[in-house]
């Protein structure tokens, strides 16, 4: 064995030669490809350990932790390359408590990693909370002096302990690793999908990119790639393997983003290439003179994004903060003097970044919540593809507002038809584990509004939008308004009994509610008299809503066209039916319908579909 340290004893010696490392992968939601694997000690119990943790608990009570971790770095960078994972990152857990050791000292990594032949860029240290590095100045400037050598930077486990927010602060990392327990069960359980959420805003935001950690089944997977983490790693993708050859260069089943971003996007648009601004990035190391030059030849340049070797955006540097420097007496002497004390980090900020399909609205948010960035970086398949300055931004937003208001309805402020076609089609080409489609018809609503006045007739639609607008975001889902006393819904539901209750549970509420829009002596009866379609006096029960349901699992395909033909038929049965509600359930491969209709031609299928069957 390749021996860096001599200070262990020939207990550890004995130990060394049972460890022995394990690869995980860890993969891309753009395109399935594998970024990189995580060591993870293995042969522990050869060893006569009972748990990883206790190895290092007892290199720590005897003062050889630093030791030891220097050559398990040195075992698992140089199996690390032998095994041939050497072109992707290779991430490894750092014990913030070998920082304590007596022996402790620095430049021995890069010292390590060249040896093995392994590239600092290539290398990727975990920290974790687990053992809080409390105040220290040493912990710090480590990690300084990791990232100026070119090392990554990650944060694992996190969200599971106090000092989270504190460590991610501190340590300034290139990676947020989700811990697993808000990944599991966050695609049923609301408030995990929140911090889950949360979690990936926030580290966007500060231009940090995101691994969910122990991704186990396909639910979870497609939620946190719809959370917009980049990065995935679990049991789902591949167990840790010593044995490196049964592990896969790629895993494209976990390609799910694109879709569920496009499925977002049909509630406020999406940011793709075409509006997209190319600006040529700078590779972090540039000398200042060629910074200066860039802003210089280009007047209009406020924003100039910087990337690694491998074109993944690391920030970006801001004209503003060299204009200060250059306008200023001495300033080009002074910013050059820092250069030389900081390295090419010096004035490099970092800016929140988005894939390119993002949601509109998210990117807004990622915006506002940092508006002094500048803009947002654009990456496509974790690669820097563009810039989103704060003026183009604005533009889009004012454009798809603008386009908004012209679909939005007057009265109850809901997507009208062009919204709901987009919506439809992103849906239905996109797989889920379980998706529903609804129609809402008012029940004897033309008497109500003849006996009651139209002015009572809006305000019980815009009730009705309301019940309607509360429900779907409860679900996450999507509600519009068809125009009328004809509404449409769409949510996400696992089994076909649980969208039928959803749709029950909204026409319940509006009957209840609707009631107290009737005049007591009316309400006290059930009934009011007014004249039918054929002119003639009759007696029309109080107000209630038909619901005609599609529920579709993840294998069925089914075009807009099938679709509104549908919600049509189920439409009648509704009306026909006591219970004013007729579905229908569509598993594996029921619907034979053609490949989904082409965007332009929605509108013309879709909505007269529904309006001709009112």
């Amino acid at each position: 064995m390749h021996s860096i340290h001599t200070g262990l004893s020939d207990f550890w010696k004995q130990a060394l030669s049972k460890l022995r490392h394990a690869f995980q992968p860890i993969a891309l939601f753009a395109d399935g490809s594998v970024w990189g694997h995580e060591a993870l000690l293995r042969g522990f119990e050869d060893a006569g350990f009972a748990s990883i943790g206790e190895v290092f608990d007892r290199a720590f009570e005897e003062r050889t932790l630093y030791a030891l971790d220097l050559e398990l770095r040195d075992k698992a960078f140089r199996s690390f390359v032998a095994s041939g994972l050497g072109q992707s990152k290779l991430f490894y857990n750092l014990d913030n408590r070998l920082l304590d050791m007596p022996d402790y000292s620095t430049s021995n990594t890069f010292a390590i990693a060249s040896s093995a032949g392994l590239p600092a860029a290539n290398i990727v240290f975990e920290i974790s909370e687990i053992h809080a590095p409390g105040e220290q100045d040493s912990f710090d400037r480590v990690l300084a002096s990791y990232r100026k050598q070119g090392f990554k930077l990650a944060l694992d486990d996190f969200g599971t302990g106090f000092a989270g927010l504190k460590l991610l602060h501190r340590a300034q990392p290139d990676i947020v690793k989700i811990d697993r327990y808000f990944v599991a069960g966050s695609a049923q359980d609301p408030r995990k999908a929140a911090f889950l959420e949360k979690i990936v805003a926030m580290a966007h935001l500060m231009g940090i990119s995101v691994i969910a950690e122990g991704v186990e089944n396909r639910s979870e997977l497609l939620h946190c790639s719809e959370a917009g983490c980049d990065m995935a790693q679990g049991f789902l993708l591949d167990r840790p393997q010593v044995d490196v050859g049964k592990l896969k260069k790629a895993y494209p089943s976990i390609v799910v983003s694109e879709q569920k971003e496009r499925r977002r996007s049909s509630l406020g648009g999406r940011v793709e290439a075409d509006v997209v601004v190319s600006v040529d990035p700078i590779v972090f190391g540039e000398q200042l003179e060629r910074i200066l030059s860039r802003f210089r030849n280009s007047p209009g340049l406020s924003l100039l994004p910087v990337v690694d070797s491998e074109g993944r955006p690391l920030g970006a540097y801001r004209e503003r903060d060299f204009r200060e420097y250059v306008y200023s007496p001495f300033g080009i002497a002074v910013l050059s003097h820092l250069s030389l004390g900081q390295g090419a980090g010096t004035l490099l900020v970092r800016t929140p970044q988005a894939p390119l399909g993002t949601a509109l609205a998210r990117v807004v948010e990622l915006y506002g919540a940092s508006p002094e960035s500048g803009g947002i970086v654009m990456i496509r398949r974790g690669k820097y593809a563009g810039l989103l300055p704060a003026r183009e931004l604005l533009s889009l937003v004012a454009e798809r507002e603008l386009a908004e208001a012209r679909d939005q309805n007057p009265l109850t402020r809901l997507p009208g038809n062009v919204r709901i076609a987009e919506y439809s089609h992103d849906r239905l080409s996109s797989r889920g584990a379980g998706l529903a489609f609804c129609y809402f018809d008012f029940d004897h609503f033309k008497p109500f509004n003849d006996y009651y006045g139209f002015r009572s007739g809006d305000r019980v639609i815009m009730l009705f939008a309301d019940i309607l607008r509360q429900a779907m975001q409860a679900r996450k889902g999507f509600a519009g308004h068809l125009g009328g006393d004809d509404f449409f819904a769409s949510f996400d539901a696992r089994e076909a009994d649980e969208a039928i209750e959803a749709g029950a549970a909204v026409a319940r509420d509006f009957s209840a509610q609707a009631s107290s829009f009737y005049a007591k002596e009316d309400r006290a009866r059930g009934w009011i008299e007014s004249l039918d379609r054929d002119g003639l006096d009759r007696r029309f029960p109080l107000l209630t809503v038909s619901v005609a349901l599609v529920w579709l699992d993840g294998k069925v395909r089914l075009d807009t066209e099938g679709l509104s033909n549908l919600l049509g038929k189920l439409k009648h049965e509704a009306k026909a039916s006591p219970t004013h509600l007729a579905w229908k359930e569509l598993r594996g491969s029921e619907s034979s319908t053609p490949a989904p209709t082409p965007r332009a031609s929605l509108l013309s299928v879709f909505a007269p579909a529904l309006t001709a069957a009112t």
